[in-house]
């Protein structure tokens, strides 16, 4: 009983706590995707840009690898090197193939996209779209946790700027140097990621839960051992306190008996006294008897009061009146 507050603040703490830690644990997951996610698009625009300042880079034709008719004339043109095929690939082309490789490989997939595609086939949905009006009012990056084919992913996006190399093909669009392009959408799988914060969860949840049980043992234990040496010394107080009232008890009622003892003997006197003379003892005798009753009353309460006493006395204040 007296363990009860102290259990209550452990288990509200520990509630605290684990509530706190998967808080914790949540904020790190996004903070950890997040920074997963700028650091491919860091990497991307590296690579978007090393393609741009070259214009394209030219490399043989293969089954994944076809012309890309969205150039212009004549850099969409093949050409031929030592009886090989060779086709200019630009950097959205570059990116495309790339991220059919990380795809494949179950890594990542990411696109370019814009408002204005030069490709119909890098058109945004929209999610990019919604992202694309906000970079042009200044937002610089967004993500969110979407749900696809059974799959979890972290949406990222941010703008794509135009450098001066990409003005080569893009001038033509309307746009200058600085201005929003685009952006690039990279979609990350994240179950193996959750999985693993869902693991330092429960670790933390049990490592919680062996505290909370030792820590409320150890408190149920110290308060039984308190309690239990509470109850000892209120058992002593109150035996000591039955003691005091007893020992007043016989005090009292050895005061009280004294008074008709002393009639009584002085009574037993006069009797005496009156029977050298022949003297008749009736009052004596009445008096003697009232005398003996007196006494058997006191007696009487006595034991009631020593039978049926179960209130605590008042040491300053309790009065016992013997001759009720």
């Amino acid at each position: 009983m007296f363990s009860f507050p102290f259990i209550l603040i452990v288990v509200v703490l520990l509630v605290s706590l684990t509530l706190w830690e998967v808080e914790n644990h949540n904020r790190d997951l996004d903070m950890e995707l997040a920074e997963l996610a700028r650091a491919y698009y860091s990497q991307i625009m590296v690579t978007k840009l090393w393609n741009t300042e070259y214009g394209g880079v030219y490399v043989e034709l293969a089954d994944e690898t076809k012309p890309n008719f969205h150039l212009s004339n004549p850099e969409k043109d093949v050409v031929f090197i030592a009886g090989r095929k060779y086709a200019k690939i630009d950097h959205a082309y570059m990116t495309q193939q790339i991220s059919n490789i990380a795809n494949r490989m179950g890594w990542y997939r990411f696109r370019i996209t814009s408002l204005r595609p030069m490709n119909p086939a890098n058109r945004p949905d929209e999610w990019e779209a919604m992202m694309l009006r906000s970079f042009e009012e200044g937002k610089v990056e967004g993500y969110k946790i979407v749900n696809t084919e059974g799959k979890k992913y972290l949406r990222y996006m941010a703008p794509l700027i135009i450098e001066r190399p990409c003005l080569r093909c893009h001038r033509k669009e309307g746009y200058d140097f600085a201005d929003i392009g685009g952006g690039v959408s990279i979609d990350i799988p994240i179950n193996m990621t959750e999985e693993v914060h869902r693991d330092m969860i429960r670790k933390s949840i049990i490592a919680f839960i062996v505290v909370g049980v030792v820590s409320i043992s150890f408190i149920t234990g110290i308060t039984w051992a308190f309690s239990k040496r509470i109850s000892k010394g209120i058992e002593s107080e109150l035996e000591h306190e039955r003691l005091k009232t007893a020992v007043q008890l016989a005090g009292a009622a050895a005061h009280e008996l004294r008074q008709p003892m002393t009639v009584i003997i002085g009574l037993a006197e006069t009797l005496k006294e009156k029977a050298a003379y022949d003297k008749p003892p009736a009052y004596e005798v009445d008096v003697i008897i009232g005398q003996c009753w007196r006494m058997n009353n006191i007696i009487t309460r006595m034991l009631n009061i020593t039978r049926y006493k179960t209130k605590t006395y008042d040491k300053d204040t309790e009065i016992f009146d013997l001759d009720e």
